[in-house]
Parts: C-alpha cells; sequence; structure tokens
C-alpha cells in the first residue's frame, strides 16, 4: 500500500454532516468485508453521493483508509493516555490494559465504537500483517502522544533513544498477539500468553555480567 494520505481541501469544506456520513460509510465497509474486496460502490451508496464526487475528495480506496487509519490512531493514544494514568505511569501496565481493552471491544464493539470498528477490520484482514495494514498506527507517532504520562523512574532507560525503542518491541509483540486473539473461539490462551511475554520483557531475559 502506497501512494498520498492526505484527502483534498475539497473534503475538508464539505458540510460536517456529509462528511461524517461517508466516513461512517467507509468504517461499516471496511469492517464489513476485507480490505482487498471493499468496495468505493458500496461506500458512495450508502453515504448517498455521487462516484465522481469521492474522486474529488479522496484518490482511492487507500488514501481514505489511511486516513481513517489517523482516527484509530488518536483513539489508540487516547487510551494510552488514560491507561497510563490509571496505573501511575507504568508503561508494560498501560500495553496490558490496552490489550484487555481492544480484545474485549472485539467481542462488545458497542463498549468503544472506534476501537471495535478497528478490531472487525483486522479480523477481517487475518492474513494481512497489521503493521501493513495499518501504516498509520506509527510507534514514533504514537508515543508523541503519551509521553508526558510514562514513568520513566520505572523504566531502564540508558539513552534517551531507549523509550521509543521500548515501545517498537512492545507493539511488535502486542500487535500480532492481538490479531490472533480476535480470530480465536477463546482468547483466553493468547491473552495468557501475551501477558507471560510482557513479564519476560519487564524483567529482562539476561541475567547480568557473571562474576569469576
Amino acid at each position: 500500500m502506497g501512494g498520498s494520505e492526505v484527502p483534498s481541501s475539497t473534503f475538508f469544506h464539505l458540510p460536517e454532516e456529509k462528511r461524517q456520513k461517508l466516513l461512517a460509510a467507509a468504517r461499516h465497509e471496511f469492517a464489513r468485508t476485507s480490505y482487498a474486496d471493499a468496495s468505493i460502490n458500496r461506500m458512495i451508496r450508502e453515504a448517498g453521493i455521487p462516484r465522481g464526487s469521492f474522486y474529488m475528495y479522496f484518490a482511492d480506496k487507500e488514501e481514505l483508509f489511511r486516513y481513517l487509519t489517523e482516527e484509530y490512531a488518536q483513539r489508540l493514544v487516547g487510551l494510552m493516555e488514560r491507561f497510563l494514568k490509571e496505573k501511575n505511569g507504568d508503561l508494560f501496565a498501560a500495553f496490558e490494559r490496552l490489550f484487555d481493552f481492544t480484545l474485549d471491544c472485539s467481542r462488545e464493539p458497542e463498549a468503544d465504537e472506534t476501537i471495535g470498528n478497528l478490531m472487525d477490520i483486522l479480523r477481517r484482514n487475518a492474513g494481512v500483517r497489521h503493521d501493513a495494514l495499518l501504516p498509520g498506527l506509527r510507534p514514533e507517532e504514537l508515543l508523541r502522544g503519551f509521553l508526558a504520562a510514562v514513568d520513566t523512574a520505572r523504566l531502564s532507560l540508558r539513552v534517551p533513544e531507549d523509550l521509543p525503542d521500548m515501545v517498537h518491541i512492545l507493539m511488535g509483540v502486542t500487535g500480532p498477539l492481538l490479531c490472533t486473539a480476535i480470530q480465536e473461539e477463546d482468547p483466553g490462551p493468547v491473552r495468557i500468553r501475551y501477558h507471560h511475554l510482557l513479564d519476560i520483557l519487564r524483567r529482562g531475559m539476561a541475567k547480568g555480567p557473571c562474576t569469576g
């Protein structure tokens, strides 16, 4: 998936109601079927807009999908801020809470419409790598959104770059296991494995230098 990511200025000049109607139709379509099978025709029929008008707003469905990805990213940032505050800045505990919350939303989408929609999209695209499907969910950008809420005193940071690298690692563990969990009839074992892996990362894997 390549190409531009920003809709035309014409889209932003639309009345709010029309913009939201198109975005709601797009969210519904991407959650209903795989990205490859998502249809612009179905979106515009549901939104009640002419096909020509769509291409005045977005170059193609990829550009529209990337725009929606930013909405998911902002919601995840908000959740991480909330969970970090709940967990007193504990990055590991906040990721655990995010995993559990998003997994629960995959079972009960009405609990959080945006996250429930994101989980539906991931479920419909089980064979696609999560980072390729949702390129807007970039660790660096997410980190900037909740950096101030992280209690760095809880972490073993040797250089400033350690913190974004830790977020990379945590997202690398979280994303694939979350995608696996939402496909399972019983996600319990995957949830247990996720918590186990985070515990390994939290305590560290090396025993330290040998003394002789």
